[in-house]
């Protein structure tokens, strides 16, 4: 009769973390009834206690009471170790090469050496039926003649050892590959390959590790830009004249089993000055401290004295102010040396449009180019968080309700007169297969019919839970025109309207999701219970015609500093 197989998944099992050789030595059961029991001691600190590296050795030990026999089996590739072992040493010293990959004693230390499913078998004979109450359900012995069998199969996933392996691409075209089985070492620096790289361009480094089923990497330039990296693939640029030289790191983290192993990439990057021209390069942008900066597309080498040549121009249309302020000091960016920074001499505000020129000589590269005259170009200014709670009815991830909810919560209603189900389809509803941020956006689909219908889609939350203060505000919803031709939505706010605002989406291309925002100021500070209504009239849209379908996620209200 075919034995009884028992996968670990289905036992509820005692587990010891850390076992040391001497654990349970001196066991013995309390009298002779019939049990059975294993306690075996896995690594604590992994999320999936069978999942485990390669090389791991794990302790096993059968507390059955009166069994006749104990046998521990193996598979080929995998060891038995001898009791004394010392788990700090290297456990090759330690295989029992007399065991081969059967055991009889009640005791197992097991070295796992294959990658892939492992499996360690038990099996217990006693001269009397027995049962094992597991999670899954009692199993019973089988009767093998006079003997009455427990065949128990512990299951393992061994991760194997990471081997990093990549390739390196200048413009497109590949330049080095090292594989898996290549060792790698700086001491072998000499016979490296050598690429130049242009100041201010980059080379390409794409991840191919498999063995060892790695979950992340690092790729890591010291003189690079970013000089540490995640992603398969990464685009490293050089700006520092000289050569380099650069590492993968490859690794797993939980839930996994930890590991990771770190290749030296044998190629030395040898920086030469670049033959573009230095120019301003984007990113030009306000922090928080007020401070501007910008990137151009080199390093920059330190100056001093050269304030006079940039003009910022600040203007603001609300409070009149509209002025050049002289820039305080220009420097190189600490952190990032293609980055100028400019210090103001007076305070600016997010309220306010800022551009900025520059008409100098004599800020250079290091690599000796000359930096070009820009501008006017315009700063995008530093805004605080979405006061808007994330995650839930502002971003439409709220579920719930019905046709008249949009099937978006409670929190947004359509009047049933308004018909949201009249031509088949929801013109208003929460969907799924489309969305800027997290799983859940707004789908208005309107079919061929004219004029467009008045639909409004009233929302509860807006001020919750604690009120919004009074102020001026950034309003601004994400938006995404799949197969549209509207000019403009509509948010209404109030009950009764107290303030409208109209949001041009005329410009915006199809099947791309595109921020579009209006300021607002609320004079008094909003009530909890405040309303707002996202509205589509034909009044803002005159002369279109034809089904519309777009997405609506993500409303923000974000704070501005009126300029005093």
């Amino acid at each position: 009769m075919k034995a009884i197989k028992i996968t670990i998944l289905a036992l509820a099992l005692v587990l010891v973390w850390n076992c040391s050789k001497d654990d349970y030595q001196d066991y013995e059961a309390p009298d002779t009834l019939s049990d059975v029991s294993w306690v075996i001691g896995l690594n604590r600190t992994s999320q999936e206690p069978f999942s485990i590296n390669y090389d791991t050795h794990i302790s096993f030990f059968d507390l059955s009471q009166g069994a006749v026999s104990h046998e521990w089996q193996i598979q080929q590739g995998n060891h038995f170790l001898v009791e004394d072992l010392d788990p700090t040493d290297t456990l090759t010293n330690y295989i029992d090469e007399a065991a081969g990959l059967i055991i009889g004693r009640p005791k197992a230390h097991v070295f796992f050496r294959n990658s892939g499913e492992n499996t360690v078998r038990l099996l217990n004979k006693f001269s009397e039926p027995v049962s094992y109450n597991s999670s899954a359900g009692p199993f019973n012995s089988v009767q093998e003649g006079n003997l009455h069998v427990i065949d128990t199969t512990f299951t393992f996933d061994v991760y194997a050892q990471i081997k990093p392996a990549f390739k390196v691409l200048q413009d497109g075209v590949e330049i080095l590959t090292v594989t898996e089985d290549e060792i790698t070492s700086i001491d072998d620096i000499d016979t490296w390959p050598t690429v130049d790289v242009e100041a201010g361009t980059s080379l390409t480094f794409m991840d191919l590790t498999e063995t060892g089923r790695p979950n992340g990497r690092s790729w890591r330039f010291p003189e690079g830009t970013p000089n540490q990296v995640g992603g398969i693939t990464a685009n490293v640029s050089f700006f520092q004249l000289g050569t380099f030289t650069g590492e993968l790191r490859s690794f797993r983290i939980a839930p996994q089993p930890n590991a990771q192993e770190t290749k030296v990439i044998p190629l030395k990057v040898n920086v030469v000055p670049s033959s573009q021209p230095f120019v301003f390069s984007n990113n030009l942008t306000e922090a928080e401290n007020e401070k501007i900066s910008f990137q151009v597309n080199g390093e920059v080498t330190p100056f001093s004295g050269e304030e006079g040549s940039f003009t910022v121009n600040v203007m603001n249309t609300a409070s009149g102010f509209n002025q050049v302020i002289p820039v305080q000091l220009a420097n190189v960016q600490a952190a990032d040396a293609t980055f100028i920074e400019l210090t103001l001499s007076q305070p600016i505000y997010n309220s306010d449009l800022i551009t900025v020129s520059y008409n100098g000589t004599n800020i250079t590269s290091s690599d000796t180019r000359v930096l070009q005259p820009f501008g006017p170009e315009t700063v995008a200014m530093f805004f605080g968080d979405n006061i808007l709670p994330g995650n839930g009815w502002a971003s439409f991830e709220l579920t719930g309700g019905g046709v008249n909810n949009a099937y978006a919560s409670s929190q947004y209603f359509i009047p049933g007169g308004q018909g949201n189900g009249q031509f088949g389809d929801l013109v208003w509803e929460r969907v799924t297969t489309n969305a800027a941020d997290g799983a859940a956006s707004m789908q208005y689909n309107l079919p061929n019919v004219s004029p467009i219908p008045n639909m409004n889609l009233f929302g509860f939350s807006f001020a919750k839970p604690n009120g919004i203060p009074a102020g001026t505000y950034k309003v601004s919803y994400k938006v995404f025109k799949e197969s549209s031709t509207l000019n403009a939505f509509r948010m209404e706010f109030g009950n009764p309207v107290t303030d409208i605002k109209v949001f041009d989406i005329s410009t915006i291309n199809n099947n791309q999701w595109v921020e579009v925002s209006e300021t607002i100021v609320f004079t008094a500070d909003l009530p909890t219970n405040y309303r707002t209504t996202l509205r589509v009239i034909a009044g803002d849209n005159p002369g279109v015609t034809g089904a519309q379908l777009l997405y609506f996620d993500d409303l923000s209200l974000i704070e501005l500093e009126p300029r005093p």
